[in-house]
């Protein structure tokens, strides 16, 4: 299995708990969700140009151990064409880790992080968010949006951003990109996985995610995980015929359209359909 998919949703690194055992010491209010700079940092989109180099901000964090408090400085953003290192540290979980000064704990620190590939193309903007307030999170994504349009200089398009609320999903996306694989094709394969599963694969307790190291030719993975525990359950496969065939029929105008209405963005995720469902797993209209 892919050890990028491990480290992130799977098994952390030794001796580096979930960081939701964090807290934040300057900010008025405690961590919310758990999540420890999700809600009160919002570096917007700094270092999204090309030439931008990676960016980093002070921060000071408590030990979630033992409560000692230090000034660390934390990533905003990477651009992983001019530091490709930061790249190698993120999918090794070892992107904004640190280690107290006092009882040697090392833990992570999830927090809003813009991931910019230049090169590809690719910006993909990180909001740790708890899946019951997504659609907070993309209010607060098209605000910080609608603030970087502002200062564009004239003439120059808003960058084309995807929006992501864990770090397994950001893993994710960059996964795809790099296999060169259309991420609304591969979150209509799982709407249409979950459609036809509802019994064994309830989307409120389960979690399909894109298998990039046992992908094949031939074949497309995705692992299931048990959204509660995190724990990595099985192997699902997928044929990459029928990738291609759906990459195909969706290449046409009308049904690139349909695929845009079911996945408008920016957080595009078939699991988020159903969540969006209160009471009921039950299916969103089918395109």
């Amino acid at each position: 299995m892919n050890q990028g998919i491990r480290r992130e949703i799977g098994v952390q690194p030794r001796g580096i708990p979930d960081s939701r055992h964090m807290s934040v010491s300057d900010h008025p209010r405690p961590p919310v969700d758990g999540y420890s700079l999700s809600r009160y940092s919002r570096p917007g989109f700094a270092g999204a140009g090309k030439n931008q180099m990676s960016q980093k901000h002070t921060y000071s964090i408590r030990c979630p151990k033992c409560g000692k408090e230090q000034k660390v400085d934390l990533y905003e953003s990477i651009n992983v064409q001019a530091t490709p290192e930061l790249k190698t540290k993120l999918m090794a979980n070892e992107l904004n880790v640190l280690t107290c000064d006092d009882c040697k704990l090392s833990f992570r620190v999830d927090k809003p992080l813009l991931y910019n590939d230049p090169a590809h193309h690719v910006m993909i903007y990180l909001i740790p968010m708890d899946e019951q307030v997504f659609d907070e999170g993309e209010r607060e994504f098209a605000d910080s949006l609608q603030r970087l349009t502002g200062l564009l200089p004239e003439g120059i398009d808003t960058p084309d951003v995807c929006l992501v609320f864990s770090r397994s999903e950001l893993v994710e996306r960059i996964f795809l990109f790099d296999a060169g694989l259309d991420e609304r094709i591969i979150e209509y394969i799982k709407y249409m996985i979950y459609t036809n599963n509802l019994e064994k694969l309830n989307p409120k307790e389960k979690n399909l995610l894109f298998d990039a190291e046992d992908s094949t030719d031939e074949k497309l993975c995705f692992v299931v995980q048990d959204a509660p525990s995190r724990r990595l359950e099985s192997l699902l496969h997928y044929d990459r015929k029928t990738y291609d065939a759906l990459a195909e029929m969706f290449d046409e105008d009308e049904q690139t359209a349909t695929l845009l209405e079911l996945f408008p963005g920016p957080h595009v995720s078939a699991r988020a359909l159903f969540l969006k469902e209160p009471s009921d797993p039950g299916r969103p209209a089918t395109p």
